[in-house]
């Protein structure tokens, strides 16, 4: 990379010295005498190139940061690189209406896994006769609810403060509100309505049989609250793996299997498969990053690219795109009118479906398109800030001619600048040799 090139790590702007320098020396050629060039103060607080200064920087910070996020979204698709798209599994299930499964933890290629669901866990629940909901109620409820978390008394006067009575809905929507007041029972009430009647119900906050409550006492105006409608359950199930079955019961319907390394959530009786493989859409999201960042940088430097001649040679390597129009077209990819790239994501995933491996080794792998995109980017990045904005810098990047007195001196020294920091830009043998050469230069004199 050149000294004055653009870091590709992102941790901050290395032109920011080289730019200011470079100005700086410019300004000397308006300068009326110039015998050295010495330590220079920040280009903002010196001379008139305040807003050259500023736009130039601007843009050098937008390039930076363009172009570091392209090489970011690159590296996500090169199969090179630890931690690609294509080497993290994911758990999958054949029929997620019977269960769904999730990593848990790094799994391992070729998981297979027949799951039976026999039974789902289930939390009680309790009903209460429905009765209209403006009809008047005629007795009072005074019931405790015995639950796994502990014990609550509800007492539900029928008659207002005024002494009017109460409706159903009234007292239900009393009863639930003091219910839910209560956290510590492990029991839930709503009121629950169809065709004009309401109902007063009670469920367990959690499944499994651990989980069950009793009702007893005076339930009145919501009488038949005491039977249980539905009983608190365990799951069932049986786990095949490797050609060895094993039966399970759990109070909840989230498991684990695979030794830990995935949680499956069952949902209804019923057989399905889990298995590891790669996330298509893990994939698509992170080709869709590829190609707008991709777009954006090309924008970036079509817009500038009349800065210098650095930026319109980087801007016809960009438009010359990743691939052909054909191998772009096979992944789902083409360009619209604006000359831009356009992703179809349901097209990438069926050419996965279909060739898994093309897809992979056309992406990531060695040539891919994300290994020439990621190319292109450390190239723009590696070039020299005189190169990338020789023309904003004007005088300091080419020899000016037929100038005379201070202020071909100071071209001169602009030039001399450049020259010395393309000669240094090779590493440091070269920088050891300048001055070996000028002091042996010095001896013979």
């Amino acid at each position: 990379m050149s000294i004055s090139g653009i870091s590709g790590g992102g941790y901050g702007y290395g032109y920011s010295s080289s730019i200011n320098n470079l100005l700086q020396l410019s300004s000397l050629k308006s300068t009326a005498s110039y015998s050295a060039i010495s330590a220079v103060n920040r280009v903002s607080s010196t001379n008139k190139n305040t807003s050259a200064y500023a736009s130039v920087t601007s843009f050098l910070k937008d390039y930076q940061s363009e172009l570091t996020g392209l090489e970011a979204a690159a590296a996500k698709l090169q199969t090179s690189v630890s931690g690609n798209v294509f080497t993290e599994l994911e758990a999958g299930s054949t029929d997620e209406a019977v269960a769904t499964a999730q990593r848990s933890w790094r799994l391992e290629a070729g998981l297979d896994v027949d799951l039976e669901v026999h039974a789902v866990a289930q939390s009680q629940r309790n009903v209460s006769v429905a009765n209209l909901a403006t009809d008047q109620a005629e007795e009072d409820m005074e019931f405790e609810i015995a639950g796994p978390g502990g014990n609550q008394t509800i007492s539900i006067s029928s008659t207002n403060a005024n002494g009017t009575k109460k409706t159903y809905k009234q007292m239900y929507q009393e009863a639930a509100k003091a219910v839910n007041a209560n956290s510590k029972t492990g029991v839930k009430a709503s009121v629950e309505g169809e065709n004009g009647k309401v109902s007063l119900v009670l469920t367990g906050k959690n499944t499994g049989e651990a989980n069950s409550f009793s009702v007893y006492g005076k339930t009145g105006a919501a009488a038949g609250l005491e039977y249980i409608d539905r009983a608190a359950s365990d799951a069932s199930y049986t786990v095949t793996q490797n050609g060895y079955s094993q039966s399970y019961t759990s109070d909840t319907n989230k498991v684990s299997i695979a030794y830990g390394r995935v949680d499956v959530e069952l949902k209804k009786e019923g057989s399905t498969n889990i298995y590891s493989g790669v996330d298509t859409d893990r994939i698509t999201d992170a080709v869709q990053d590829l190609v707008d960042s991709y777009n954006s940088v090309t924008n970036l430097l079509e817009a500038n690219s009349g800065r210098g001649r650095g930026t319109a040679a980087h801007l016809t390597s960009f438009q010359r795109g990743m691939a052909h129009e054909k191998t772009l077209a096979a992944l789902g990819i083409t360009t619209n009118k604006a000359g831009d790239l356009v992703l179809d994501k349901e097209k990438l995933t069926e050419a996965l479906e279909k060739d898994y491996d093309f897809v992979v080794d056309t992406l990531g792998g060695q040539f891919g398109l994300a290994e020439k995109a990621a190319e292109k980017a450390d190239r723009a990045l590696s070039d020299s800030v005189q190169r990338i904005v020789s023309n904003d810098l004007g005088g300091n990047t080419s020899s000016s001619s037929g100038s005379g007195g201070s202020a071909g001196s100071a071209a001169s020294a602009g030039n001399a600048y450049t020259q010395f920091a393309n000669f240094v830009s090779g590493g440091a043998y070269n920088l050891a040799n300048y001055y070996a050469v000028g002091m042996l230069l010095n001896t013979m004199a």
